[in-house]
């Protein structure tokens, strides 16, 4: 085997590799289907790329069904995986059609009997049009993430190869079966399917990184019982707002504590404390409004950031929570037995800390405790204090969504 063919053996090596590290991917996520689609389509590029120049003569119809049939399927299959990567809907069908329009084309071309240039052109030609169709119901990735714009990058990179490079290449060479591998045509081909691959591999390999690494933040942030914000997410978010608001607009905190848990859990086990957690905290999240942060602190805490709020509309709320919370129902509980909380309100003034704020909504919820419990107590409100904005008020739907009922300040 000849140097040429020694260098067009890398081009398949790569792409076995690349495929490689997708399948391990998928193999330690199985639900990462993009993973798994970029595994197969890139053996498939391998594996179209050897039937094509290593395993069948050039010539033979056997070799443009074969390396036509890994070359389509393996783009159609790529592109599938950046589309789920990137949740933008896949036009299937056009792609399809395209795909199996490439392989009967070349197996035609090839009956034709066609000159080898003009299938390299047809190849190119269909796949660029699948490229191109993807590039459109791609446009914009770039803004989600620098993994889009890495992406789309090497999409263009690829189109390039397919409509640019790899025609003028053909053209300005005299391209036959004896002189394929020794012609500008392969060692162009090579190094720029090489670049590509390179290129797509890399962008998508950050992609892949990048959402689990998003993954795991994202669990590390929320508690899993209840899917509110941990304690320590929460006042993250809680601080930086606290920093950075302006002060004109009113900001309140709620602290709520269920009353007596510690005997739910003694007399009914800590499975139906858990469930009373969870429920409670799913409860919260289809109370509020998308912009207010919810946190579990921890046992049987959980915290309200209410921007836009002042003490006047947090104690409407809480009123609204402690009336309806003493309505749900839990599985493991009998049906007589209402869970009740309390609430302790602070407002934000102007300059507030959110340590400062916390302190004050903690001594409010633990006069509310000493106070009887299942009671709401606010402290008083700062005197530069910003202005409130109007809260909606929700129904909640069967399938748990919600709609504005009316409005409230």
């Amino acid at each position: 085997m000849d140097h040429a063919v020694v260098i067009g053996l890398t081009v398949p090596a790569v792409a076995g590799c690349i495929s490689a590290i997708f399948a391990s991917f998928w193999y330690y996520n199985r639900d990462d289907r993009s993973a798994l689609c970029f595994a197969v389509a890139f053996s498939c590029y391998a594996i179209g790329f050897s039937l094509n120049h290593f395993v069948f003569a050039k010539d033979t119809l056997a070799n443009a069904l074969s390396h036509n049939s890994f070359y389509a399927a393996g783009l159609f299959i790529l592109l599938d995986g950046i589309h789920r990567a990137f949740d933008r809907k896949l036009p299937a069908r056009v792609l399809g059609l395209i795909a199996v329009g490439s392989i009967i084309g070349a197996a035609i071309i090839q009956i034709s009997p066609a000159p080898l240039d003009q299938r390299i052109l047809w190849i190119n030609t269909l796949q660029a049009c699948m490229l191109v169709i993807s590039g459109a119901t791609l446009w914009g990735i770039w803004k989600l993430h620098w993994t889009g714009t890495a992406t789309y990058a090497a999409i263009v990179l690829c189109i390039a190869n397919a409509l640019a490079v790899a025609p003028y290449n053909v053209m300005r060479s005299m391209i036959t079966e004896e002189t394929f591998f020794h012609t500008a045509y392969w060692g162009t081909m090579n190094l720029v399917s090489m670049l590509s691959m390179l290129a797509m591999a890399g962008a998508l390999i950050a992609n892949r990184v990048m959402k689990r690494v998003l993954l795991l933040r994202d669990d590390a942030d929320h508690d899993f019982l209840t899917g509110l914000k941990t304690r320590r997410a929460f006042e993250d978010v809680a601080v930086d707002y606290c920093n950075t608001r302006s002060g004109d607009v009113a900001a309140t905190l709620i602290i709520i504590d269920i009353d007596h848990f510690k005997a739910i859990n003694d007399a009914f086990g800590h499975t139906t404390g858990d469930e009373v957690i969870s429920r409670i905290g799913h409860f919260l999240s289809r109370q509020t409004r998308s912009s207010d942060i919810a946190g579990r602190m921890g046992g049987e805490e959980f915290y309200l950031l209410l921007p836009g709020t002042d003490t006047r509309g947090a104690r409407q709320l809480a009123t609204r929570l402690r009336t309806n919370l003493s309505n749900l129902r839990f599985n493991g509980l009998p049906d007589d037995y209402s869970v009740t909380a309390s609430f302790g309100v602070a407002e934000l003034g102007a300059r507030t800390a959110f340590a400062d704020l916390y302190a004050l909504a903690d001594a409010a919820l633990y006069s509310a405790k000493t106070g009887g419990r299942d009671r709401i107590v606010c402290a008083p409100p700062p005197g530069n204090a910003g202005q409130p904005i109007r809260r909606e008020i929700f129904h909640v739907l069967p399938d748990g969504s919600r709609r504005p009922e009316r409005r409230a300040s």
